[in-house]
């Protein structure tokens, strides 16, 4: 990922957000309208969100910067989403052109699960409940998160042993890609695995 803070974020999405009917965007997307921006459920916690200031806060890191990958898919939530016309779950290589697109510098991010929890799914399932993951009866362990509301990610970790590697998948709503370029849910699912090392620890 070549950005890394929140300022990095194009600021046409900010304009763009500031100028939307805020009733309408609460009212499609699950956000609640406050005086100054807009709360949004994000996984355990409630992000805070002020467009005339350009700015997001996480209330997991306060004073940090929340990054780039955070604000870049709010922001593509707020704007552009429509949850009530997501699909049930999908293999992301499904969408149209994911399985050219997730491929090397875009790869998913399945590496990391697999190092981390490759020998443990026990310790993934801990870290997703931390998260408000549900678990789901696939695989060695398998949680689905509501990232944001109505926009559901199921991550899926098979245990590695002598004979095979550990092995992780990822499922995303069918027409996530109507709303999205693939790019912004190749950033969902890095977030989705940075929040879920960040919780291991």
């Amino acid at each position: 990922m070549p950005y890394e803070r929140c300022e990095e974020v194009s600021q046409a999405f900010w304009e763009e957000l500031q100028q939307a009917d805020p009733q309408e965007l609460c009212r499609r997307t699950g956000a609640r309208c406050v005086s100054d921006g807009f709360l949004l459920p994000f996984l355990n916690r409630e992000l805070r969100i002020f467009p005339r200031e350009r700015r997001l806060v996480d209330p997991a890191r306060p004073g940090a910067d929340p990054g780039f990958r955070l604000c870049l898919v709010t922001l593509m939530y707020l704007l552009k989403l429509d949850p009530g016309a997501l699909g049930p779950v999908i293999s992301p290589l499904e969408l149209a052109g994911g399985a050219t697109f997730f491929r090397g510098q875009h790869g998913l991010p399945h590496a990391p699960l697999e190092s981390r929890f490759g020998a443990d799914p026990e310790a993934l399932l801990a870290a997703g409940r931390r998260l408000g993951g549900e678990p789901r009866p696939a695989g060695d362990a398998a949680l689905a998160f509501q990232v944001f509301p109505g926009l559901w990610v199921e991550v899926i970790l098979w245990r590695g042993d002598e004979e095979f590697p550990p092995q992780a998948s990822f499922a995303v709503p069918a027409h996530l890609d109507r709303f999205w370029h693939l790019d912004a849910v190749w950033g969902l699912l890095n977030l989705l695995v940075h929040e879920l090392l960040a919780a291991a620890e």
